[in-house]
Formats: C-alpha cells, sequence, structure tokens
C-alpha cells in the first residue's frame, strides 16, 4: 500500500507539464511500437523518445520551452514529421490519429539495424526482441533464435528454460501449438528461423494469458507481410564440416499477394541435416561399504533430419473495422538415430566383470497440421476490439526402434551367448482444439483499458506401444507382453478473466483476475487405477509502472502460476528401450504453484539501452525430473513433486550502440535457487548459483550494404536437485553482404568455432555418483543466399487526421 501511494504522489508532480500525445495506426489498425522522437530545431539532436502503447498511443512529458520537431516511424512504413513545433508556457498538444502507410523504400535510419538484436520496447508485462534480421541465424530453426535472446537457454533435447527454469510455456502467434506440447518442444526444428518476425518474453503475465509455465511465457511471433502488392523472397543455406561429412542444407520460398480486400500468403520451406550424437557415462554405486562397482559407457552415434514445412493464410477485409482471417501449417518430418553403445561392468578391483555392445536405430516419423481461423473488429473511433479465434492441431508421431545386444568377454571378443534382437513401436495420435474471445475497451475520459475474455482447451493423445524379442529357437519375433501398453490421456481446461488498466500522468497499473476449471484424465489401459486430477483456481496479477522522464521507467509486477503436469508425465508405464537406462512417468504428481514477483528498471536514450529486473520465485509441488537407483546396476528416470523451491535472481540487458556502424548487446542473467524435500528417503535437498552471460556485436561497413557479427555464450554450472550440469560455453561468427539494391544478400558464418559446446551432467545421490557427458555437432560452416522481389504500392503522401485534436 506505502508503494502505491509513492507511485500516485511521485505521479502528480509532472501532472501539469507540458506534452505531446497522439495514436499512431496504419489501414489495419493501431500500431505497436512505433517510434515517436522529438528533436531539438537547432542540432537535431534526440530530445526525448518513446515507443506506442497497444493501442497506438503516446504520450511525451515534461517538455522544456522552445523550437523542436517530432518525427514517428515504423517498420516498413512511411515516415511522419512535424516540423516546426514550438512549445512555450504551459502549452500541451494532441495530435490525435496518425496514420502510416506501407513506403515503397524503407528507410534504414528507421528499423532495426540489420544483423542486430534489439529490444523493441520493455511494456507493461513483456519484453520485445526483434529478430528478423539476425543473421547469425541464417539457415538456422526457431531454436537457434531462441538461443541468442536473453535469459533464455535450450539443452542437447530441445527443451527451453527461461531464467534458468526450464518450466515455461512456448505459444506461437499468442496460442499453444501440437509443436510444443509435451515433448512437442523437438518440433520447434521444423520452423525455419527466418519466418519469426519477434519473440515476446513475458515473465511475469497478466491475467490475460493462461496461468501455466514457472518461469513465464514465450511466444514467438511469425512473420505476415503487409505490402500491398505481390511480394516474395527466396533463400537458401548450405553447411557442413567438410563437402563429404555433416551436410545441412536449407531452401524457403515466402510468397505473399494483398489489395485492399484480401492478404494471401504461403511459405514453404525444406530442411536437411546430418550429425552425430556421442554419449560417454561413468557410474559408480557402493554394493557395500568398503567396495564398489563400476559402469562405463560410450556410445558413438549419428543423427539424420529432414523436414517439409508449408504455412498458407489469407486475411479478408470486410471493411475498416471488421476483417475474417484463416491460416494453416503443416509440417512433415523424419528423423533417424543410430548408435553403436559400449557397456562394461567393473568390479572394486577395476576387473571387468561383464561386457556387451548394444546397437540401436531409432527412425521417427512425425507429421503435425494446424489450423486457425480468426475475427476481429474494431469498434468506432479506435475504443476497442472483440477478437474471436478457433484453433485446432492434429498431430501423429511413430518411433520405431531396433536394437541388437552383443555379449562379450573381457577381452572384447563374442561369448557363445546369443545375440538379443529387439524391436519397438511407439504410436502416437494427438488432438488440441482452443476457442476463446477478447473483448477490450478504452476508457479515454479516465484514460483507462478494461478487457475480458473466457477460453476453453481441450487436449488428448492416445499412444500405444509394443515390443518384441526374436526367438532364436522359432526365428519369430515373440510379444514382450511386459513392455507392451496402451495409454489415452484427456484434458480441458475452462477460464475467464478481467482486467483492468490505467494511466496517471506518469503512473501506469494493471490489475487481473483469472478463474479456471481443469481436469485431467491419465487412463493406462487394462489398469483398474482411477488418476483422475481435478483443480479448480483463481490466479490474481497486478503490474504497476512509473514513468520519471522519457529515459527512465520503473516497474512491479506479480502473478499467480501453475506448471500442470504433462501426458508424458503422467503416463504410468515403464520403457525398456534401453534395459539400465529405464524411463517412466507419474500417474500422482500433483501441479505446481508458483508466486512471483518481478521490480524492473529502463532506460533509453539514443546510444544506450539498458533494463534490469530483480525477481524472486517461490515454487511449491515442484514437478521435476529424477533417477532413482536399484540395485540390479539399473536406473529409472520418472519425474516427482518436491516440497519447494526458492529463486531469487536478476537480469540486466544493455544495447549499446557508440557510433551508427557498431551495436552491442550485452545480457546477464543469475539466480540463487534453494530446493527443499522433507522425504528422508530421496536426497534431493540442494541449493546453489546458476548463472549466464551472453554477447552479440555487430558492426556495418561499405554504406551499411554489409555487416559482420559475433555471438558469444557462456553458461555457468546449473544446479537441479540431484546434481549439477557443467558449463558451456560457445561462439559463433557471421557476415553478411547486400547487393542490386539490397535485395540480394550473400552471407557466411561458423557456429561454435571453438567446439566447445556440448552437456556434461553430474548426478550424485547416497552411495551414487554419475558423470556423463553429451555431444553433438555444433560446428558448422554456411554459406547463406536470399533475394527480396516485388511489386511495391506506391506510398502516397502521409496526411495525419484528426479525430478530437489539433489539425496538421
Amino acid at each position: 500500500m506505502r508503494f502505491l501511494l509513492i507511485f500516485l504522489l511521485l505521479s502528480s508532480l509532472n501532472l501539469h507539464a507540458q506534452s505531446i500525445s497522439g495514436r499512431v495506426m496504419d489501414a489495419d489498425g493501431p500500431l505497436e511500437f512505433a517510434s515517436v522522437r522529438l528533436f531539438d530545431s537547432k542540432d537535431s539532436t534526440v530530445v526525448a523518445g518513446i515507443y506506442t502503447n497497444q493501442d497506438g498511443t503516446f504520450k511525451l512529458r515534461a517538455i522544456n520551452n522552445g523550437n523542436y520537431f517530432l518525427k514517428i516511424s515504423f517498420t516498413n512504413f512511411s515516415s511522419f514529421t512535424l516540423n516546426p513545433l514550438l512549445f512555450e508556457d504551459g502549452q500541451s498538444r494532441d495530435l490525435g490519429i496518425v496514420k502510416l502507410e506501407i513506403s515503397e523504400s524503407l528507410q534504414l535510419d528507421d528499423i532495426v539495424a540489420t544483423g542486430s538484436l534489439d529490444v523493441l520496447k520493455a511494456g507493461i508485462d513483456k519484453k520485445i526482441y526483434n529478430v528478423q534480421d539476425d543473421i547469425a541465424v541464417r539457415g538456422g530453426t526457431v531454436n537457434d533464435v531462441l538461443n541468442n535472446i536473453p535469459s533464455i537457454d535450450i539443452d542437447q533435447n530441445g527443451n527451453i528454460s527461461l531464467r534458468g527454469d526450464g518450466n515455461v510455456t512456448i505459444l506461437i502467434d499468442g496460442r499453444p501449438s501440437g509443436l510444443v506440447l509435451g515433448d512437442g518442444q523437438n518440433l520447434l526444428d521444423a520452423l525455419p528461423a527466418n519466418s519469426i518476425q519477434r519473440i515476446e518474453v513475458v515473465t511475469n503475465p497478466s491475467a490475460k494469458y493462461d496461468p501455466d509455465g514457472t518461469s513465464g511465457i514465450i511466444n514467438i511471433v511469425m512473420k505476415k507481410n503487409k505490402l500491398k502488392g505481390f511480394n516474395g523472397i527466396v533463400s537458401s543455406t548450405l553447411g557442413g564440416v567438410s563437402f563429404t561429412s555433416g551436410q545441412q542444407f536449407e531452401a524457403n520460398v515466402a510468397l505473399s499477394y494483398r489489395n485492399e480486400r484480401f492478404n494471401l500468403y504461403t511459405n514453404y520451406s525444406y530442411n536437411q541435416f546430418r550429425g552425430f550424437r556421442n554419449y560417454l557415462s561413468t557410474l559408480e554405486r557402493e554394493v557395500v561399504s568398503d567396495s564398489t562397482i563400476v559402469l562405463e559407457q560410450d556410445r558413438i552415434g549419428t543423427d539424420f533430419k529432414e523436414g517439409n514445412t508449408f504455412v498458407l493464410g489469407t486475411d479478408y477485409f470486410i471493411n475498416n473495422n471488421h476483417t475474417i482471417g484463416f491460416s494453416g501449417t503443416f509440417i512433415n518430418g523424419f528423423r533417424e538415430r543410430t548408435g553403436d553403445l559400449s557397456n562394461q561392468l567393473f568390479d572394486g578391483n577395476k576387473a571387468i566383470v561383464d561386457r556387451w555392445d548394444r546397437l540401436s536405430r531409432d527412425p521417427r516419423r512425425n507429421k503435425n497440421l494446424d489450423l486457425n481461423l480468426n475475427y476481429g473488429w474494431k469498434l468506432k473511433e479506435s475504443k476497442g476490439e472483440l477478437s474471436v479465434v478457433a484453433y485446432q492441431s492434429i498431430g501423429e508421431k511413430a518411433i520405431e526402434g531396433f536394437y541388437i545386444e552383443n555379449y562379450l568377454s573381457a577381452n572384447g571378443s563374442p561369448t557363445s551367448q546369443q545375440p538379443l534382437y529387439q524391436q519397438l513401436r511407439n504410436d502416437q495420435v494427438s488432438s488440441l482444439t482452443t476457442a476463446q474471445i477478447d473483448f477490450s475497451y478504452i476508457l479515454k475520459e479516465i484514460n483507462a483499458r478494461i478487457e475480458t475474455g473466457s477460453k476453453a482447451i481441450l487436449n488428448s493423445e492416445i499412444l500405444s506401444t509394443s515390443s518384441q524379442t526374436l526367438d532364436t529357437l522359432s526365428g519369430q519375433y515373440l510379444e514382450d507382453t511386459v513392455a507392451n501398453f496402451d495409454y489415452q490421456y484427456n484434458g480441458a481446461i475452462y477460464s475467464a478473466y478481467g482486467i483492468f488498466g490505467q494511466e496517471i500522468g506518469n503512473f501506469k497499473y494493471q490489475i487481473g483476475l483469472r478463474g479456471e476449471f481443469a481436469q485431467q484424465d491419465p487412463v493406462l489401459i487394462g489398469d483398474s487405477n482411477n488418476y483422475t486430477n481435478t483443480y479448480r483456481n483463481v490466479f490474481p496479477s497486478g503490474h504497476l509502472k512509473y514513468k520519471f522522464n522519457d529515459k527512465t521507467e520503473l516497474g512491479l509486477s506479480y502473478s499467480k502460476r501453475i506448471n500442470r503436469p504433462r501426458a508424458r508425465q503422467l503416463n504410468p508405464f515403464t520403457s525398456y528401450a534401453d534395459p539400465f537406462n529405464l524411463r517412466s512417468g507419474n500417474p500422482n504428481l500433483e501441479p505446481e504453484y508458483i508466486d512471483s514477483y518481478d521490480f524492473s528498471y529502463s532506460y533509453t536514450s539514443k546510444k544506450l539501452i539498458a533494463t534490469f529486473s530483480m525477481f524472486h520465485r517461490r515454487t511449491r509441488d515442484v514437478i521435476n525430473r529424477v533417477k532413482f537407483y536399484r540395485e540390479n546396476n539399473t536406473a529409472i528416470v520418472t519425474y516427482g513433486n518436491i516440497d519447494n523451491s526458492e529463486s531469487t535472481g536478476s537480469e540486466l540487458v544493455l544495447i549499446y550502440k557508440p557510433f551508427k556502424w557498431w551495436k552491442n548487446t550485452i545480457s546477464f542473467n543469475g539466480n540463487y535457487i534453494v530446493y527443499t524435500n522433507s522425504d528422508p528417503e530421496t536426497d534431493w535437498n540442494n541449493s546453489g548459483v546458476n548463472w549466464g552471460f551472453k554477447y552479440i556485436g555487430s558492426a556495418d561497413f561499405w554504406d551499411k550494404t554489409a555487416t559482420v557479427q559475433i555471438n558469444a555464450s557462456y553458461r555457468a554450472p546449473r544446479i537441479s536437485p540431484q546434481g549439477i550440469v557443467q558449463p558451456r560455453t560457445g561462439i559463433d561468427i557471421s557476415f553478411e553482404k547486400r547487393l542490386l539494391n539490397k535485395k540480394l544478400s550473400i552471407g557466411t558464418r561458423v557456429t561454435d568455432i571453438f567446439d566447445t559446446r556440448g552437456f556434461d551432467l553430474e548426478l550424485i545421490q547416497e552411495g551414487v555418483r554419475q558423470v556423463s557427458q553429451y555431444k553433438w555437432l555444433t560446428r558448422r560452416f554456411f554459406i547463406t543466399a536470399s533475394f527480396k522481389f516485388g511489386k511495391y504500392e506506391s506510398s502516397k503522401k502521409l496526411k495525419p487526421t484528426s479525430q478530437g485534436g489539433m489539425g496538421l
């Protein structure tokens, strides 16, 4: 309460200062994150600057007397300039609605510099990173894009973490997708990097968003061309370790056509990847107080991936206020991994007790179709908007496994024991249905905004697994009944929310409440146990912001969140694909509940953008992957609830541009975490500091027709409930040259120059210590090329319209 009173007192100090305000729009509606800059007429220096809000509004305050000029700009649009602009004592101006139109020629000063990673805006509940011109990910995938974002990390399996926490919700264009549910994070590799416009990071989401995810939400916003006429881009990438090994190929074609009534767009991409996947593990276990056994495993394997992605969409503009849109995304992917796993078991005297090799081949195929239908209605006089969205995602996945186990003597020669031949098949069909309605209304009289809406999410999965072992006597494969199962999962979430936000002088606040009913039904066919879980919850959120001036802003936020167990985490069946490393779900998992607090500070000047955050998260019933070691030298990986965790940390992002041609982005994220568990039979109590650092430096030269960029990252040792993830580091370098009036781009890049990226893990339990090393192909050389073409509609001279403000 004291904090709120202080904010209100501070905001009252500037209520009567000189200001200029307005609302920036295009033909489709408000333009969020348009740049508004005020210049001194004497020397053209920037006096103040701001980005427009979600509804396109802006307000520059505390303007001294003098002569100025104002410039409003947005990517791909003609800039608006008001010159001259005179301020005298007590004078304020309202420009009303300023409309921007698509420009045929893009002005470099008004867009993100090619090869840069830019913070567009630290909004009241999110940060926006523009990544569409990041040359370090040419020919890469969405995972490569995310790996360059501050505070985001991706491990060797494609699992994504935010601020060191892997429980994060991934959205595509603001909606959940079958590509990112359950094991779906890996399917993000099917989306090419050049199809991404920006990444939105929401660490403390408002009540408008689903409350899932401990650390917050990452929203991947896809490109959608607004240029009129026919436009297109063709790109291709070729990479590899050499001309004969580790090849990677990517090709992409994007086309669009837009007129006054229709916007039609399509995109096709193909990618192919060849690499390796090696693994080394040493497991030490006490069998008696003075004796240990050691299991050493060494795998050499290959990895092949191939994918096709097709996108088709259209928008129909009924009139200026009503729009209907439809889009579909189809992905067809194939991946095959092979491995030669050598196993050696030693006794306490380091003598070989047992030895065997396991050959594996794991082909998998996946298909996914996402369909989206939406309707938008913009109220007259830009007072609000109604949005209705229906979304359907259907996925099919087929995974096969072929294994041969050869038994060897101590010296490595074959024994008389017959080899083991085993084959497995896993078929999965999933469906995700979402329907939601959102309404917002602007109360101009009190400078406030209300939002409300409701949503329904229906999720289902059907999984069938079979295993067969060769009978050497009959020569036939026989069913392994202990390893065969059918599993079905059904989930439903129904929710509604309400939000009220207001701006009073330099002070902004937003409060919200979301209520939901959720039910999960994991069913193992043939198992008579009932594992139905039902939850009823209320999730409050609150955000406060105070703007001292146009350069400095403080913020404080809170949200309550939940992390529900996913279908695969609830599946009680045990997988025997690797007899010494079993995998199983836990149908008794409880959801996590999180209280999240965030304090932020931002500073913006002509050469420096700085954002600093301090955060605290308290989580109860923490869901975590845990590993149990058994007396027969096998281990099982499953999921469990830990009593609670406390995480306190900070995040710093600096974008410094000492010269027009040189930009530097430096980010740091660190936290101290404590895991607490009261179960005496488990040793899941741990604590420590996690931190990471990223640097991106880009330089433009040859009249801004060429760019060189360096990406470097370091991830310090990370604490988990059962051990430590060892440090990770890597350096990439990229170069791009733009020709033919910047329509043709040719570039090269080298990833992981020093071949240091990998994943090392140390797990420690009472009487057990395991050290594992994972290494895959990370050092590659790439050649990239892209060509833009199109027929652009000539831009007309810009004329702002006046509605309730002064005419220009």
